[in-house]
């Protein structure tokens, strides 16, 4: 049997595994995975597909255009998202700056009377900090351009654990039974601190309903094994960029997508020096 059959079939298996209904989140149960970080499986994803290929993934699965049929058009769907950003010292200021100008133009995509959103925010570099607790679209479009710029080491972990935090914890404005609950994690690559906690407490995320999705930014990632491992289903929530000029592009053409001549985004040049 030739090793791209193998391949082949490995991959077909897992996406019947990860693709399962949504409302049997309950029965969630880890997949296997091939347990070399070099394998084809995982160099698959290396490759950055076309930004408007990126951009109708986004729309439909994270912004669920077409509208997703769980909910019918007089449904309202209760949203709670935490946003976690990577700040590591690989992730220059700029770019940092750029990724917080990026989220908060997607978070007003979702501004919208059948979404009730609510958004956290958390990032990570050595340690991971909990910027703000869910808050409703508009003081959290405003929060999250204010996140320092932390610097230092890729503590991944860490970050999905806060994460796991503010849904577990009654008083983070979190609410009791949101419809939908999600992560958007954004990042460079690899994570170089505790990285043996970076799978579980991704696990602990998807078991608890939470489904994860993660923009990958990078021509080639070192570590895309990880992320693929930490993506609820890596053929759908798992988005590749080339840089954070790149994310800045795809938020700006699903925006249009989205809502084509209803919202526009500037170019945005961030202050560098």
């Amino acid at each position: 049997m030739s090793g791209f059959f193998v391949h082949f079939t490995s991959v077909m298996c897992l996406l019947v595994i990860l693709t399962g209904p949504i409302s049997a989140w309950h029965e969630w149960v880890s997949p296997t995975f091939p347990s070399d970080p070099d394998d084809a499986f995982y160099q698959a994803f290396q490759t950055v597909p076309s930004l408007n290929v990126t951009a109708n993934q986004l729309r439909t699965n994270f912004l669920g255009y077409p509208h997703s049929a769980r909910f019918t058009k007089r449904q309202t769907a209760i949203v709670d998202t935490v946003i976690v950003l990577d700040g590591s010292g690989s992730v220059p200021r700029c770019d940092f700056l750029r990724a917080k100008e990026a989220l908060k133009h997607l978070m007003d995509t979702l501004n919208q009377p059948r979404y009730d959103s609510k958004y956290a925010a958390v990032t990570f570099s050595s340690t991971a900090t909990v910027n703000f607790k869910f808050l409703p679209y508009s003081s959290a479009a405003s929060q999250i351009t204010t996140i320092p710029y932390p610097g230092g080491s890729t503590n991944t972990q860490a970050g999905l654990k806060e994460a796991k935090k503010l849904f577990d914890d009654p008083y983070s404005g979190r609410r009791p039974l949101p419809n939908i609950k999600r992560v958007f994690l954004v990042t460079d690559g690899r994570s170089n601190v505790d990285a043996h906690l970076t799978i579980p407490n991704a696990e602990a995320l998807k078991a608890s309903g939470v489904t994860i999705y993660v923009v990958a930014v990078g021509n080639y990632i070192s570590g895309i094994d990880e992320l693929v491992k930490v993506a609820s289903n890596p053929f759908r929530d798992l988005l590749r960029v080339k840089d954070f000029s790149g994310f800045w592009d795809l938020i700006q053409l699903t925006v249009q997508l989205v809502s084509p001549g209803k919202y526009q985004i500037v170019n945005y040049d961030p202050p560098c020096n």
